[in-house]
């Protein structure tokens, strides 16, 4: 505690000047609050009624405290004084804007800058209303006077860059930090504003502005802070974390920095420390919905489903008109046991109601059926990936006299399968850095006719961009097609008989578009292992398999796995992903199965793996179990290509049905099970019979390359009549 300082005597006040008797009040104020200091104040303000500087410093004291009413009365008597009173205008301003009033505040700014014109803290808060006020324009011309005046300011200059973003003058702003770095390298104003203003369009070079403007202004928080969040975009995520960790120590109690940090950490499959880190943060700041996001995305992850669903839940109830949390809550919701597809799909629509929504437009668009169409792709995710592997090989198999596709997403370099989109593609739009509103009108700007949206409410989804119609015909199709979207702007759901069978199309808002055999078809990797033989067939006991992630192995699953290795007592079953890289993640899978009876010696439990590792692992596996209720997608045909048969056991959910699907699809419907009973049955009947196995492994591949699962040609005529036909769908309600 600072020592106490007593008062001035009469005998010393006399002798000393205005100036230290204020000074002295308001080291007193300082060190012992207002109150203290109040006589202090008061006696001088008698002694020199007309002496503004004393109601200002009482304002000042008084706003320092807290206590914004008696520091805006202080202010209001300053200027009574002194209307030009350039401290008190920005004070009461300030004070004004926080209580809500933003026309009034921003008179009290304009009224500063013309008091005092060469003070740049006046010009940006004047800006800061215009910005609110929605002149973009003006704000940006206020911005400018303010970074003409405190140019190596870096709040400022990204105040102006923000502006100019707003009134769709960025090209422009990014031309004079340019030209004004010529001059000034070095500053870290211009490397900060420009990094921030580069980030949607020149992502590598945005990065290479940060970073230096970071290590010539170590102790600012703003570059380093974008400067991790753009490293995050990047997916230079180790990078990133690194970013993180210096931004954190500049201003560790930062909710934001700290969540994004435990965001990078899931993203590095680290799962258990990021958990860790999450709950620490909820028990100590509460329900943020960011947090609790987060949260739930970590604990489905690992496996605890319900856990999971629990704090989507508690996220929603924190903010129900939040989209994120509607849609944490759908991502994980499919992967909880005793979920039904009318459960989900009522969840869905109630994301889907939160999303926002611009201006509905007429369709100009030629209804002719059968004229040549303009398809658009709207996806993060076009590249080496599960939508990659399995739409690349019919998009690319559309007829080009019927079908010109252009793909509206990030560009991912030399990704080979990137290079097929592109290759296949017309055109190619990037809508990083976009807002909303400009992504919309960009794509309506391409005259589609149809749009197939390939992402979902999954992570980096572009599915609330439909809830704007982009198209007069909106298709979704994989991307964490898990279930209906909810949306009501989305007409169609590309599917098969086996995903979406009779009588399941009141689980969908959308109108099932059943393709002729499967609703996908797959691109086995040219770097495939050739198939192994028969691991049991020189054992003699079989090895049980599942390559799926950690989220989908639910405590039911877990119970009907153990059933099965009791009914075999010399098998063996392989877990393999990414989370089994965690020592506590294994220990605890380790102990369900202990729970269950099963020797953890059974048990060979093996983190991620680089692809090709991953599929030559498959020649260890005989059988592999597909999870429940959300099954294997692009797992069971990569599991299926390596000849290694799945059982499976659908339920009601499009997540639940993906590897019947694919089973039926390669005349494998022997292998899919009505029940848990029935599954854990199939499982220890087939593994009984290793001759046959061992002659279904060495056919299984030619099988699967014979079939509509991977046969391309095929595949694409059946998505280009079943585009053709929702096409000729809208054309009827046209009237043509």
């Amino acid at each position: 505690m600072p020592d106490a300082l007593a008062p001035l005597h009469p005998a010393d006040r006399s002798a000393a000047s205005p100036t230290d008797q204020l000074n002295h009040a308001i080291d007193v104020a300082r060190n012992q609050g207002c109150a203290v200091a109040a006589p202090l104040f008061a006696d001088l303000a008698a002694r020199l009624p007309h002496w503004d500087e004393v109601k200002l410093r009482i304002a000042e004291a008084k706003r320092g405290e807290g206590d914004m009413q008696a520091a805006a009365e202080a202010y209001e008597a300053t200027l009574l004084l002194n209307p030009r009173r350039a401290e008190a205008l920005l004070g009461l301003g300030v004070i004004t804007l926080g209580a809500g009033h933003l026309l009034r505040a921003q008179s009290l700014f304009l009224r500063c800058c013309g008091a005092a014109p060469d003070l740049p803290e006046a010009w940006d808060a004047l800006g800061s209303t215009l910005m609110l006020s929605g002149d973009t324009r003006a704000a940006d011309s206020a911005f400018a006077e303010a970074t003409r005046l405190a140019p190596g300011h870096i709040g400022m200059a990204l105040h102006r860059a923000e502006a100019a973003q707003a009134c769709g003058e960025a090209a422009e702003e990014v031309a004079r930090l340019r030209v004004a770095l010529a001059g000034d390298p070095d500053n870290p104003a211009l490397l900060t504003a420009l990094g921030m203003l580069l980030d949607g369009t020149a992502r590598e070079e945005a990065i290479e502005c940060l970073a230096v403007a970071a290590a010539l202004a170590p102790h600012e928080i703003a570059p380093q802070r974008l400067l991790a969040m753009s490293l995050v975009r990047a997916n230079r995520v180790h990078e990133a974390l690194e970013a993180l960790d210096a931004a954190i120590a500049l201003d560790p109690g930062d909710l934001h920095l700290r969540n994004n940090r435990a965001a990078a950490m899931i993203r590095l499959h680290r799962f258990a420390e990021a958990h860790e880190e999450l709950a620490s943060l909820i028990a100590t700041h509460g329900d943020h919905v960011g947090l609790l996001n987060n949260a739930s995305n970590c604990l489905v992850s690992l496996g605890r489903q319900a856990e999971g669903v629990e704090l989507a839940r508690r996220a929603v109830a924190q903010d129900p008109t939040s989209p994120l949390a509607w849609r944490t809550l759908c991502n994980a919701l499919p992967y909880q046991e005793g979920i039904g597809g009318g459960e989900l799909l009522a969840a869905t629509q109630a994301a889907a109601a939160a999303l926002p929504r611009l201006s509905a437009v007429p369709w100009s668009n030629d209804p002719s059926p059968g004229r040549k169409l303009r398809v658009g792709l709207l996806s993060p995710t076009l590249k080496t990936h599960p939508v990659g592997w399995l739409t690349v090989a019919g998009f690319e198999s559309l007829d080009p006299r019927q079908f010109e596709l252009h793909c509206f997403g990030p560009e991912h370099g030399a990704d080979p399968i990137h290079r097929r989109f592109r290759a296949a593609a017309a055109s190619w739009t990037r809508l990083d850095g976009m807002a909303v509103p400009e992504i919309v009108a960009q794509c309506r700007t391409r005259g589609l006719d149809v749009l197939i949206e390939l992402g979902g409410h999954g992570d980096q989804g572009m599915l609330g961009l439909c809830a704007n119609r982009l198209a007069p015909v909106q298709i979704k199709w994989v991307g964490s097609q898990n279930h209906s979207t909810g949306l009501a702007e989305m007409d169609w759901f590309i599917a098969d008989r086996w995903e979406i069978p009779l009588g399941f199309e009141r689980f969908y808002s959308e109108r099932p578009l059943r393709l002729a055999d499967g609703y996908v078809c797959y691109s086995p990797p040219p770097y495939a292992p050739d198939v192994a033989p028969l691991p049991a067939a020189a054992t003699g006991a079989i090895t049980f398999g599942c390559f799926n992630n950690l989220a989908k192995i639910t405590p039911a699953a877990i119970a009907a796995w153990a059933d099965i290795l009791q009914a075999l007592p010399g098998a063996r079953l392989a877990i393999m992903c990414h989370q089994m890289s965690e020592a506590p993640t294994r220990a605890r899978l380790l102990a369900d199965f202990a729970g269950h009876g099963i020797d953890t010696e059974r048990l060979e439990l093996l983190g991620g793996a680089p692809h090709v590792e991953l599929l030559r692992r498959y020649g260890r596996i005989d059988i592999a179990l597909d999870p429940f209720p959300y099954s294997g997608g692009l797992t069971t045909c990569e599991a299926l290509w390596m000849g290694v048969p799945v059982v499976t056991m659908p339920g009601e959910t499009f997540a639940s049905r993906h590897s019947a699907s694919h089973l039926a699809n390669i005349g494998l419907e022997d292998w899919v099970a009505e029940n848990v009973a029935a599954y854990t049955a199939l499982a220890v009947r087939m593994a009984q019979d290793i001759p046959g196995l061992a002659a279904l492994r060495g056919d299984l591949r030619r099988r699967m390359a014979a079939s509509p699962l991977c046969d391309g040609p095929r595949f694409g005529r059946s998505l280009g009549t079943a585009l053709r036909r929702a096409w000729q769908d809208w054309c009827r309600r046209q009237g043509a």
